[in-house]
């Protein structure tokens, strides 16, 4: 029987950001802060273990490497940019999971809200020339 660590975390919730965004950092740091139960990984997507968990997945490569995209898998489920966002929101609990509300707003329309955060992030927020450092609290729920 197959027990490694790439396996056993497709049956875990995990979130695939860009590491060297600030907005997705903050982003990152607000969701450690309110997920009380500690349910959420982290993996950024330039890291070998996002590279080789999301493949295994099915998941283009190229896909992968366009790291304007979030990416959550929830369990064995793949979900991206404002799916994504909603999932994570709603799996935190407490007062997040009222986010479901926006899942009446169609798709094409929340996914061409978060495409125009995405393309301006950098301008807006600003880049860090390195990956995330988890602090020594955080470092079990990062990944990669």
């Amino acid at each position: 029987m197959k027990n490694n660590q790439s396996e056993q975390n497709t049956n875990k919730l995990i979130v695939f950001y860009d590491g060297y965004c600030i907005l997705c950092n903050r982003t990152i740091d607000f969701v450690i802060k309110y997920d009380k139960k500690e349910k959420i990984l982290f993996a950024s997507l330039q890291s070998d273990y996002a590279i080789s968990t999301l493949s295994k997945l099915k998941y283009k490569s190229e896909n992968i490497k366009n790291i304007d995209n979030v990416i959550y898998l929830q369990n064995t489920i793949l979900k991206i940019k404002s799916d994504a966002i909603l999932s994570i929101l709603s799996d935190m609990g407490g007062i997040y999971h009222l986010s479901k509300i926006f899942y009446c707003i169609p798709r094409f329309i929340r996914d061409y809200l978060y495409d125009q955060i995405a393309k301006r992030r950098y301008k807006w927020f600003g880049k860090r020339n390195t990956c995330r450092i988890p602090t020594k609290d955080e470092i079990h729920k990062i990944l990669g």
